[in-house]
């Protein structure tokens, strides 16, 4: 797991996946009820997108704590903000922050529950840290059939055995019903989940595909590391997914699912 969001996927990812990452921040804010001068804290930050979205909402007199368990993605989070004031980092594990009890208002977790290999736990450690009252909220896939990148990932597991598993967990929270328990059993009240699905355009499949076919990002870490003769078997799988042979400009269904609760 670490290869795939190490310095290259890091430096790539924003190129190629920020702009739709960005689609689905204010859905997460609003869940986590961010309000001024909240203390939040964003676990798994990747490069810092829901960490810049939260410093905005809670403005001046609030403070957002970033935390990755990869180096790699918090220095570019920290290129990023690093120049704010009112943001620090923190390489930190999200199923075991070294962070005390009752010291944040919210946090927020956008795309990395599911790959936690604990998310109860994780889901519990949140609990932990927030104050009374304070709102935890998290997004994950739903289904290979609408997800961004990571439909790339199913493809790339069923040629590469090794990378299976890791694909699969990508959709292990897509059902309401579980992520929505997994909530309720760490302890939270008020635990709400609900969708956000809108279709991201494309000029062509090729403008979709580039970034991955670049080695962007997680996704493009992994295809990168296939054998090169694969290269174009998975590409022409994606590709079947997504236009079905017709060419032209194509739209990518993208689900997100959401869940959050109050402590």
């Amino acid at each position: 797991m670490a290869e795939r969001f190490g310095p290259a996927s890091a430096g790539g990812y924003d190129r190629g996946f920020g702009h739709v990452s960005r689609e689905f921040i204010p859905a997460l804010l609003r869940a986590a009820r961010l309000a001024p001068g909240q203390r939040v804290l964003d676990v798994a930050t990747g490069t810092g997108i829901a960490a810049e979205a939260s410093v905005a909402a809670v403005g001046p007199s609030g403070h957002v704590v970033a935390t990755d368990l990869f180096p790699a993605m918090l220095e570019k989070a920290r290129e990023r903000l690093g120049h704010l004031p009112n943001v620090s980092f923190a390489i930190a594990d999200g199923q075991a922050p070294t962070l005390p009890d009752e010291s944040f208002d919210a946090v927020l977790c956008a795309m990395g529950l599911m790959l936690f290999p604990d998310p109860a736990r994780g889901l519990a450690e949140f609990r932990r840290v927030l104050r009374g009252g304070g709102w935890a909220a998290a997004s994950v896939n739903t289904t290979l059939e609408r997800a961004f990148a990571t439909r790339v990932d199913a493809v790339i597991g069923r040629h590469a055995p090794e990378h299976a598993a890791t694909a699969a967990r990508y959709f292990s929270l897509g059902d309401a019903g579980r992520l929505r328990s997994l909530f309720a059993a760490a302890g939270f009240c008020e635990v709400e989940t609900f969708t956000r699905g809108p279709a991201v355009p494309f000029a062509s499949f090729d403008a979709y595909f580039a970034p991955i076919e670049e080695g962007q990002g997680p996704t493009g870490q992994a295809f990168a590391a296939l054998p090169a003769e694969v290269w174009h078997v998975v590409c022409e799988e994606v590709r079947c997914q997504l236009e079905g042979g017709a060419g032209g400009p194509i739209e990518v269904e993208v689900e997100l699912l959401f869940a959050c609760g109050r402590r």
